[in-house]
């Protein structure tokens, strides 16, 4: 396998409402042409169900982006639970767009799955991730030394 370089890691606070934007106007055209010219068929309903959850998706990032930006909130865990909503509308709006990721105009740089919230998130969780791995090697290793 070959080594690519690797791409920066995009993180819930560098998402803005204008990603949810950019992927609703991306696959807008790609769904209404099914919904336009394939009525009644399961291409139509697959595209008519995507759409809405596209929609409903985007809509929800935007609220919560805007909360975010005007930082009007009571305690900490508000924030937090505004940030996890944006991580899973973001996330859906992902799942839906990444199908047509070889087509010309998606942007491979920004639309990536995101997994967490801030670098420092990111850094603890590839820290966990490491442990356990080493813990189930471990683990392993002595099985193995038991037989």
């Amino acid at each position: 396998m070959p080594n690519l370089p690797q791409q920066a890691r995009l993180h819930v606070v560098d998402l803005t409402a204008a990603d949810a934007t950019a992927v609703s106007e991306f696959l807008e055209p790609r769904l209404r042409e099914q919904v336009d010219s394939q009525y009644g068929t399961p291409a139509f309903k697959t595209a008519f169900a995507l759409d809405g959850i596209v929609r409903s998706a985007a809509s929800r990032m935007e609220y919560h982006c805007k909360a975010l930006a005007e930082d009007s909130f009571f305690n900490s865990r508000e924030r937090l639970n505004s940030l996890h909503a944006v991580q899973d509308a973001w996330n859906t709006l992902w799942q839906a767009v990444f199908p047509w990721s070889e087509e010309d105009g998606y942007d491979t740089a920004r639309w990536v799955h995101v997994e967490y919230i801030d670098p420092a998130a990111a850094e603890q969780g590839e820290e966990m991730k490491a442990r356990v791995a080493a813990e189930i090697e471990a683990e392993l290793q002595t099985k193995s030394q038991n037989r």
